[in-house]
């Protein structure tokens, strides 16, 4: 058994035996998803609430949406399921409020269709794996993440989260080092949000960027971004990163989290009609057959994807960033050759989203050290719910 796990089921096992009435708070495609989950193991939800700058007296699968001051003001026992994401400090305010005032939870549902997730069961097959990552990881502060995460993700409780959360640049401006003119590779460099971060970090000194991002509503956003700040020694690259040079389809609307659906399917871009039972919903006045139709049009291109290495060619990175919805793993492969030592002695640093892929959280670690055993990684929880903003940091 691993010790440091402490949940010993699931929130969905759990939410089967409980009296309380459930309800969500959130619409949109998370909503969606849980309730999904919910109607597949039977488990009646009696009222969706919104947050009240988005009440339109509007209905959301079926149910009449009630507003948040509402939630707040019941003068009942509910269990609440948090069913959207948020890293807005009010935000996060409010789901500590609530867990206060209602026993409160928020359920973990994967990004992709089909995809492992952590469970007991997952736990006991991997559990030698898991246990070899948790005791290789840099410091305490990564196995506390390592575990609060594996609980989290199990359980929904926020308290796991909370706990080991920490702040970004800080963890950056400790782990890493910006005191010298570097390279930067930015994968996955959105709207330029975190080159912004890194001229903060390195107070405006680099030698180069590459600036890499396949949606092209993002490269619109990102080429902008680069004019206004000024920035020269910008080389930007409307591609995705692979393990090598290919052609596959993107998936989004322009967003954070636009992906290759060629790779992996994204919950949330199905174009199938939602169905759920109707007899697991108490307002069940729009629902038909078990069936709510809410079809999403998701806009799909074709995009190049590269090899850091071929990007990179015969120059040495110093700070490379994977943020790729779900293609870590590739990503690193493709920069397998750029992962030694430069004229420096220094390896290059390295930041990597490790929530995309629930197996992440070990199958990175090991593939990372595979490459290269000479680094040392780090885990960090960055603030947000559901628990996404989790990176390992290599160095």
């Amino acid at each position: 058994m691993l010790a440091f796990i402490k949940e010993k089921d699931t929130l969905w096992e759990y939410l089967k035996t409980i009296k309380k009435p459930i309800v969500l708070y959130g619409t949109g495609n998370g909503a969606e998803k849980i309730l999904h989950r919910l109607a597949a193991e039977n488990i009646t939800v009696s009222d969706i609430f919104v947050s009240d700058e988005f009440y339109r007296g509007q209905n959301f699968c079926g149910f009449t949406v009630r507003k948040y001051s509402n939630l707040e003001s019941l003068n009942r026992s509910v269990v609440v399921l948090i069913a959207f994401a948020g890293e807005r400090p009010d935000l996060l305010e409010r789901f500590a409020y609530l867990a206060q005032i209602q026993e409160t939870y928020a359920p973990h549902v994967p990004l992709f269709t089909n995809d492992e997730i952590i469970t007991p069961e997952w736990l006991a097959k991997n559990e030698a794996v898991i246990q070899h990552v948790y005791d290789q990881l840099a410091d305490d502060m990564s196995r506390k993440v390592f575990a609060a995460v594996l609980n989290y993700k199990l359980s929904g409780k926020l308290f796991y989260l909370q706990e080991c959360e920490t702040k970004r640049e800080e963890d950056l401006q400790t782990l890493f080092r910006f005191d010298f003119p570097g390279v930067y590779v930015d994968a996955g460099a959105y709207d330029g949000d975190t080159i912004k971060e890194f001229l903060r970090l390195s107070q405006g000194q680099y030698k180069k960027i590459y600036a890499i991002e396949p949606d092209s509503k993002n490269f619109l956003r990102l080429c902008n971004t680069i004019r206004e700040e000024k920035l020269n020694n910008i080389v930007t690259v409307r591609a995705g990163v692979w393990e090598k040079k290919t052609e596959k389809i993107l998936a989004g609307n322009g967003g954070r989290q636009s992906t290759l659906l060629s790779n992996h399917t994204l919950a949330s871009h199905t174009s199938e009609p939602l169905r759920i039972k109707a007899d697991t919903m108490s307002q069940g006045s729009a629902v038909k057959n078990g069936v709510i139709s809410r079809r999403k049009k998701v806009r799909q291109q074709k995009v190049l994807l590269e090899a850091v290495d071929d990007l990179l060619q015969n120059e040495s990175a110093d700070y490379i960033k994977f943020d790729v919805e779900g293609v870590e793993k590739e990503a690193l492969l493709g920069t397998a050759q750029h992962l030694i030592r430069g004229a420096s002695g220094r390896l290059p640093q390295l930041l990597i989203a490790a929530y995309h892929h629930d197996s992440d959280i070990i199958l990175l670690p090991l593939l990372l050290w595979e490459l290269q055993p000479d680094y040392k990684i780090y885990l960090r929880k960055h603030p947000y719910v559901p628990a996404w903003e989790i990176n390992f940091f290599a160095c």
